[in-house]
């Protein structure tokens, strides 16, 4: 039985077959094949998925809080250098809402509900690539950790011989099945899995060696213990799979088909591989949604009158 391959390799193979692209052409080399679907990955795909807002991509990070450090910066992976949500941790590792303030709400301690008492706001407010945590008591004397949920956006795409597939793992020391020449030791390395969903293991890792006789790999820190055999090592914000459902891979190869046709002014085909990308979207978008078809999904009307006492005052992060 043969295994799937889910490499940019197969899309390739993909898109030629949709538009009978030769492989003796001149105009598309298997590079700029790849840099489109990198292109369309961006501006296409990511916004799709994304508009479906079924959780897809989230990831945690958790970053201890400093004494008397208010500004924290928005881990880069996410999509738009946004946030799918920020929360607390106790010591006990117990999540804390942590709501999000407009920066007009801390101007003025002043309450007009409350007049003769203090009215103290709890919560974040955003700053182009950070978030300030308000007021400064919370980081006063700091127990806690902040954290981050971000949508991690994709890796742009490379050939699979710009990375490394893992054959075995002992210790700190990967055996890959080749090493590419440009692997060195002043980069840092993204760690992919090479099966549905194609996550990233680890981002920016350092390596200390590599071996090109053995073949091997060695990383300076412990690697995740979920890493195995068919996963993928390459440079950091690349990855030779499309890191999305495995349903979308058509709808990639299908759009990069019709980028092609838009290059070699073939307009008739153009016109019929268009349409086909329009009903292919149409369908990838009920697969997509709702993610949970089993489940009735509770509402939690956040920050309303009767959340949390928020009517009382002691709600959505307003003390009065």
């Amino acid at each position: 039985m043969p295994v799937p391959d889910y490499t940019t390799t197969s899309l390739i193979a993909s898109i030629k077959r949709r538009i009978s692209l030769p492989d003796a052409q001149n105009l598309y080399a298997p590079a700029d094949l790849i840099n489109f679907m990198s292109d369309e990955l961006s501006s296409t795909i990511v916004p799709l998925i994304h508009s479906v807002q079924q959780e897809y991509w989230v990831e945690k990070i958790d970053v201890p809080l400093v004494m008397n450090q208010t500004n924290y910066t928005i881990p880069i992976r996410g999509i738009t250098n946004g946030l799918r949500l920020v929360t607390l941790l106790d010591p006990n590792q117990n999540e804390i809402d942590y709501p999000l303030l407009r920066p007009e709400m801390t101007a003025s301690s002043y309450n007009w509900l409350s007049p003769y008492s203090t009215s103290t706001l709890y919560g974040f407010y955003m700053e182009n690539d950070h978030i300030v945590m308000f007021p400064n008591s919370v980081v006063t004397n700091p127990v806690n950790t902040v954290r981050f949920r971000i949508e991690r956006q994709p890796s742009s795409l490379c050939d699979v011989t710009e990375a490394a597939q893992v054959v075995s793992i002992a210790g700190q020391v990967v055996t890959v099945a080749q090493i590419p020449a440009d692997f060195t030791t002043a980069l840092t390395y993204d760690l992919i899995n090479g099966f549905p969903q194609f996550q990233s293991k680890g981002d920016d890792l350092v390596i200390s060696a590599t071996d090109i006789v053995a073949n091997t790999i060695t990383f300076v820190t412990a690697l995740p213990t979920n890493l195995q055999a068919g996963d993928w090592i390459s440079i950091s914000n690349t990855s030779p799979i499309p890191q999305i459902p495995v349903q979308a891979f058509p709808y990639l190869a299908q759009a990069v088909a019709c980028k092609c046709l838009e290059g070699l002014a073939d307009l008739q085909p153009l016109q019929s591989a268009s349409q086909k990308l329009d009903r292919m979207k149409e369908d990838l978008l009920k697969l997509m949604q709702p993610r949970d078809i089993g489940n009735v999904q509770t509402i939690v009307n956040r920050g309303g009158l009767f959340d949390n006492g928020q009517f009382w005052g002691w709600g959505s992060g307003n003390y009065w």
